[in-house]
Order: C-alpha cells, then structure tokens, then sequence
C-alpha cells in the first residue's frame, strides 16, 4: 500500500513537468521593410540580448519578448538561448542592476507582438508558427 502511495505521488509531481516541456513552434519575424531574410542562431540571440543592437543598414535592433509564462517563449529560450527563460531573466537582472542594460518588451500574445513589429521597422520578434502574420510583417529564417 505504501508502495503504491508513493508512486502516485511521483507521478503527480512529474505530471506538471511532462506537460510544460511540450514544445511550441516559433516562427521568427521582423517588418516588411526589412531587408534581412535570415539570421543565424547566435545572430538572434545576440539581438535578444541587446548585444547586437543595430542593423546591417545602422538602424536600431528593437527586440520584442513574449511573456514569461508562454509555451512559445520557452521553445524560443531554450533553442536560441539554450537556456531557461529563469536563467535568462536572472541575467536581465544583473544587467539592469548594474546598470548595463534592460530587457526586451514583453507583449502578452503573438498579435501583442506582430502589432509591435508592424509599428516599429526595426523591431523583431516571434510568434507561433502557423500564425497568420498579416500586412506589415515577414517571417525570416533561423540558420544553424
């Protein structure tokens, strides 16, 4: 009886973990007007973390997140970051602390998100694939 107790009580624990780890598709975007067509991995990353933060044409790179609690956010992290959204928020704070740098905006949703690219040429974001995209707004490569 214990036995069973306890079994059921691991697999409750690890029910919630199973169940965040699926994985949501992104699609990278940027404004029509930008001439960029793809972006390496480490090219996207470094944008995101503002160590990149102008364009080929010397425009200002504008970032937008996802919020912290988005499935497609966590796939965004650990595929261009290749770390946890809490690792790359603790970072943001260490910046911010030290007076380095703040993070991206964050827009609670992928229409937040294409609106913010739509309004600003130089912004950058993501959404998740599938989503209609709509006038003002291109999808752009991720490269390895």
């Amino acid at each position: 009886m214990l036995r069973r107790i306890r079994w059921a009580l691991l697999t409750l624990a690890l029910l919630p973990a199973a169940a965040g780890a699926q994985e949501v598709s992104y699609t990278l975007v940027v404004h029509t007007s930008n001439p960029v067509k793809s972006l390496t991995r480490d090219q996207v990353s470094r944008i995101f973390l503002r160590k990149a933060t102008l364009w080929g044409n010397s425009k200002p790179v504008l970032p937008v997140d996802q919020a912290p609690d988005a499935a497609v956010r966590r796939t965004f992290t650990k595929r261009i970051h290749q770390r946890t959204i809490a690792s790359v928020q603790t970072w943001w704070q260490q910046q911010t602390f030290a007076g380095i740098g703040v993070a991206p905006p964050e827009r609670g949703s992928d229409v937040g998100v294409l609106d913010y690219v739509r309004k600003y040429p130089g912004a950058i974001g993501y959404v998740r694939a599938g989503v209609a995209l709509g006038a003002g707004v291109k999808a752009i490569d991720v490269t390895p």
